[in-house]
């Protein structure tokens, strides 16, 4: 046979204190966690890009009307050096020409190893910069080109580093 033992006020108390002690030193974890590996801010003038948001889409408008055409390329050359590579076109496809391209790269998961290049024009169209990626993993990749004649276009995208 066996006894049962009585549930006593004093073993629901212990029991109430075991179940929301332990809840409350997991929330904790989490949150010493989330805030020990947050990267921070993504811009930061975000409430001013909030309140000139118009002026974002016009600027969206007037380079969607300029038609031109953007690809990136990254190529391994040695260790973690990379020749990162942007063509540049109009809609037809022809090349374009005197065009001052730059890119900056970020990683949306860690601070620190933001980099701005500058692209040397190699051919028409065709502009180049290396670089070494201090870590492998997904990187953004925002080009920005300024033509002569004032027009600006801006594109983003997203490249995978392999070491």
């Amino acid at each position: 046979m066996t006894s049962q033992r009585p549930i006593t006020g004093r073993m629901v108390l212990y029991g109430l204190l075991a179940f929301f002690g332990v809840i409350f030193t997991v929330n904790g974890i989490f949150v010493f966690y989330a805030l020990d590996t947050w990267p921070g801010l993504r811009f930061d003038n975000a409430y001013e890009r909030g309140i000139n948001y118009n002026q974002i889409l016009a600027k969206a408008k007037s380079q969607a009307a300029m038609k031109w055409r953007s690809a990136i390329d990254i190529t391994q050359t040695q260790g973690s050096d990379y020749l990162i590579t942007v063509r540049l076109s109009n809609e037809n496809g022809a090349p374009l020409h005197d065009v001052s391209v730059s890119i900056e790269l970020s990683r949306a998961v860690h601070e620190g190893d933001d980099a701005s290049l500058k692209l040397r024009p190699l051919a028409p169209g065709i502009y180049q910069a290396s670089h070494r990626f201090p870590l492998s993993g997904r990187w953004q990749a925002a080009i920005k080109a300024r033509h002569a004649n004032g027009q600006i276009y801006k594109m983003a995208y997203e490249l995978m580093v392999e070491s």
